[in-house]
């Protein structure tokens, strides 16, 4: 059995994999831990205890010292050393793009590296979490670089804390309309998820310049409002995509074998 983990900036996903099933092996078990699991004293998982957990992989983008944390505590609780993935200039067929490849976000990374290995055609992989990330996948496995945008909640935080007149309640529901608002609030929970498929649209201009003209790229959509971006248009439409619930810990397997 393995444990694998997703530590981003808000959550940490995971998930168990029993190892011995057929390809990368099938999740058995999965879930999400809150922002302040690892420093608070709280109970692990029971299904991590009674798993029998040979192995963790790790992707952490929440900084060295949750890496500590998470570390010590799989240490003293499972006996186990924690595989941390990292970012390098090269992973099989895929080349990153950052001439530092440390400083890219290694969940980055591993969506990449996940979306190359599911198809090794161009595509755009954006990830919808508390920041939204795009990154360009071109021919070959070149990663072309990508952008980040702040994601639904962030622009709400910030709309809350810097303006006076536009602190609305979060309505948001799959299929719903982006017609402009007649009211603040309708203006705001349509122009929020708005800003995101502009930059997706722009993004896949972008990456269509470099791939072939009568070529579509794969979109590929994971993280938490993932789900609701793919019942919007353009993505409910005319964008054929794929939703991925663990593009990033799919990666796992390939910096982490």
């Amino acid at each position: 059995m393995i444990l694998e983990l997703d530590q981003g900036n808000t959550r940490c996903k995971w998930r168990l994999l029993n190892a011995a099933a057929a390809g990368s092996g099938r999740v058995v078990a999965r879930g999400a831990l809150e922002r302040d699991f690892w420093g608070g004293g709280s109970e692990l998982p029971a299904e991590w205890l009674d798993a029998g957990v040979a192995r963790v992989r790790v992707a952490n983008v929440a900084g060295a010292g949750r890496e500590k944390q998470i570390a010590e505590r799989l240490q003293v609780a499972l006996g186990l050393q924690a595989e941390f993935a990292r970012v390098a200039p090269r992973c099989g067929a895929v080349t990153c793009a950052y001439p530092e490849p440390r400083w890219l976000g290694v969940d980055r990374w591993l969506a990449v590296l996940a979306a190359h290995a599911r198809d090794p055609a161009p595509a755009l992989v954006v990830d919808c979490g508390s920041a939204v990330t795009l990154d360009l996948l071109g021919a070959g496995g070149a990663h072309l670089g990508g952008y980040i945008v702040p994601g639904l909640a962030l622009m709400r935080r910030a709309l809350y804390q810097d303006t006076d007149a536009v602190k609305v309640a979060r309505a948001f529901a799959p299929g719903m309309s982006l017609a402009p608002g007649r009211d603040t609030q309708a203006a705001v929970n349509r122009g929020l998820p708005l800003m995101v498929l502009g930059a997706v649209e722009r993004a896949l201009a972008e990456l269509q310049q470099c791939a072939e003209r009568d070529l579509m790229p794969n979109i590929w959509l994971t993280g938490g409002d993932a789900a609701l971006f793919s019942t919007l248009e353009p993505l409910a439409g005319t964008l054929r995509h794929t939703l991925v619930e663990d593009l990033v810990m799919e990666g796992l397997a390939l910096t982490n074998p």
